[in-house]
């Protein structure tokens, strides 16, 4: 792990991955990020500090408009007040997010309930809160009684409606036409040598054998064409996959 900080600075977030227990005295190195999960080395002296010493310390000087949240071990956030006090030498309290916001939005993310200090949410960060890889999850917003809606990484859910929010994370998953067979992928791109292996299961590159792979009904970016070595390709629910053999030797 690449640490931030000097070697005088005690880099929690290093400290925690290796397992080990914070040193009793600082100074503490911390991380503080904004809505997008973006963070900031940033150094504090003391173990125990106030939340508008951390606000301070990340350049906010006006804590009534703006809310701070501790990055908890599971992923949750915990809101801390300006007069509430943190011991940066417990387990998980090496993160921290600050929002320029009056109020804290609650929503329900996987059963879980979780607060979220602004007003709109994007699917890269409700992925991040639950803990799930950004590209092989999908996190869809529960409409009662409606369809649900897909928000991709850089879309945003407004969370400033009526009642609590509910989302969804699922492990994406579409099923592909390989040779008139369907074959369920869980990964958005395909390279030569995996739609190969869906073809044909336990391929291996031999010399004097070539593959030879078509495909159509893609997504927009690439609705038809060829697959070669060392190319990979956006899949979509449907989308088919001709591959052929033949021996060159």
């Amino acid at each position: 792990m690449v640490s931030h900080f000097g070697d005088e600075v005690v880099d929690l977030a290093a400290v925690i991955a290796r397992g080990e227990r914070p040193a009793e005295h600082g100074p503490y190195g911390i991380l503080i990020g904004n809505e997008n999960f973006q963070f900031t080395p940033v150094v504090i002296a003391d173990p125990v500090v106030t939340g508008a010493q951390i606000l301070s310390a990340a350049g906010v000087h006006q804590p009534v408009e703006h809310l701070l949240f501790q990055v908890l071990a599971d992923g949750r956030l915990e809101e801390i007040s300006p007069e509430q006090t943190t011991d940066l030498r417990s387990s998980g309290a090496e993160r921290f997010l600050v929002f320029r916001s009056d109020r804290t939005y609650r929503i329900n993310l996987d059963d879980r309930a979780c607060d979220w200090g602004a007003r709109y949410i994007s699917g890269a960060a409700l992925k991040t809160l639950a803990g799930v890889d950004l590209n092989d999850f999908d996190v869809w917003e529960i409409v009662v009684g409606g369809k649900d809606e897909l928000i991709a990484n850089k879309e945003f859910a407004d969370l400033d409606k009526p009642g609590v929010e509910r989302f969804l994370t699922k492990r994406f998953s579409v099923t592909v036409v390989v040779n008139a067979r369907p074959k369920v992928v869980h990964s958005r791109r395909l390279s030569y040598w995996d739609v190969v292996e869906l073809a044909f299961p336990g391929s291996q590159p031999t010399p004097g054998t070539v593959y030879t792979i078509d495909y159509d009904r893609g997504p927009k970016a690439n609705p038809e064409g060829s697959l070669v070595e060392g190319q990979h390709v956006k899949v979509k629910e449907g989308m088919t996959f001709y591959v052929a053999v033949s021996d060159k030797s």
